[in-house]
C-alpha cells in the first residue's frame, strides 16, 4: 500500500539533496531546517521502531508464551534506562548500562582474535601464491595486500621498547593507514559527486518538475546576497540588529 505522501516525495527528496548544498553559500536557515528535518525524522523512525520491536519482540512473546527470565530481565532493563531522566535516580540508569556493554563486549570480544587470525592466515597463504603461480596482477596484488597488512599492524603492535628498531616498520604502517584513510575518504566524495552528476544527467533531458522548487530558493539566495537582504522584510529586523551590533 503506497504512502498518501508519496506523491510529494519526489519534490522532498529534490529540496532536501539542494538545500544541503546551500551550506557551501553560507550557514542559513533552509540548510538548518532540512538538516533538522532529516535528523528528525531519522530519530523518530529509530524510536517508533524500537519501540514496534519491543511490543513485538517482548510484550507480544509474554503474552503468548508466558512469562520467563528474558522477558523479565527485558522488562527490568527497558524501566531502568528510563531513569537516565531522573538526575536522583541516575545510578539505576548507569546499573542497567554497564550490564548491558559489559555483556555486549562479553559476547563480542572473542570475535576480534577470531577475526584477525582469520585474516593473519588468509594474507600469509597468499602472500607467497607467487611461488607457485609465477608473477601475475593477482599473485603481486596478494602480496602488496600481505606487506600492507603487516606494516598497518606494526603500527598498533609495537611497543616504546622496540621504538628505535622498528621505527621504519611504523612509519610504513602510517603510511598504508593514511592512504587507507586517503581512499575512505575519495570514495565518499566520488558517491557524492556520483549523486550530483546524475541530477545535472537528468536535467539535459528536460528540467524535471521537482527543481522548480530548489532553483527558485536558489535565486532567493542570490537575491540576498546581491540585490537586497530579505530579512529586513520582515518587521523590526532594523531595531533587533542595532541592539545586538
Amino acid at each position: 500500500m503506497s504512502s498518501p505522501l508519496a506523491p510529494i516525495f519526489p519534490y522532498l527528496n529534490t529540496l532536501v539533496f539542494f538545500a544541503a548544498y546551500t551550506v557551501l553559500y553560507k550557514n542559513n536557515p533552509l540548510y538548518r531546517a532540512v538538516t533538522n528535518l532529516v535528523i528528525g525524522i531519522s530519530a523518530g523512525y529509530l524510536i517508533a521502531s524500537n519501540i514496534d520491536a519491543f511490543y513485538r519482540g517482548v510484550v507480544i512473546d509474554q503474552i503468548t508464551s508466558g512469562l520467563s527470565i528474558q522477558n523479565v530481565l527485558a522488562w527490568v532493563i527497558g524501566v531502568l534506562f528510563v531513569f537516565v531522566f531522573f538526575p536522583k535516580l541516575i545510578n539505576l540508569y548507569r546499573a542497567a548500562a554497564i550490564l548491558v556493554m559489559t555483556v555486549g563486549i562479553g559476547m563480542q570480544l572473542p570475535y576480534g582474535p577470531a577475526t584477525f587470525w582469520t585474516l593473519t592466515v588468509g594474507y600469509a597463504q597468499n602472500m607467497f601464491s607467487f611461488a607457485k603461480n609465477g608473477f601475475n596482477a593477482t599473485t603481486i596484488g596478494a602480496l602488496a595486500a600481505a606487506i600492507a597488512f603487516c606494516l598497518g599492524m606494526s603500527y598498533f603492535f609495537f611497543t616504546d621498547k622496540a621504538d628505535k628498531p622498528t621505527a621504519p616498520f611504523r612509519k610504513g604502517g602510517r603510511l598504508v593507514l593514511l592512504i587507507y584513510a586517503a581512499f575512505c575518504i575519495v570514495q565518499t566524495a566520488l558517491g557524492m559527486i556520483n549523486i550530483f552528476q546524475w541530477k545535472l544527467l537528468d536535467a539535459l533531458n528536460g528540467v524535471p518538475a521537482t527543481w522548480y522548487i530548489p532553483i527558485g530558493l536558489f535565486l532567493l539566495i542570490l537575491l540576498d546576497a546581491f540585490v537586497f537582504p530579505l530579512r529586513k522584510l520582515i518587521p523590526g529586523t532594523s531595531k533587533v540588529e542595532a541592539k545586538t551590533s
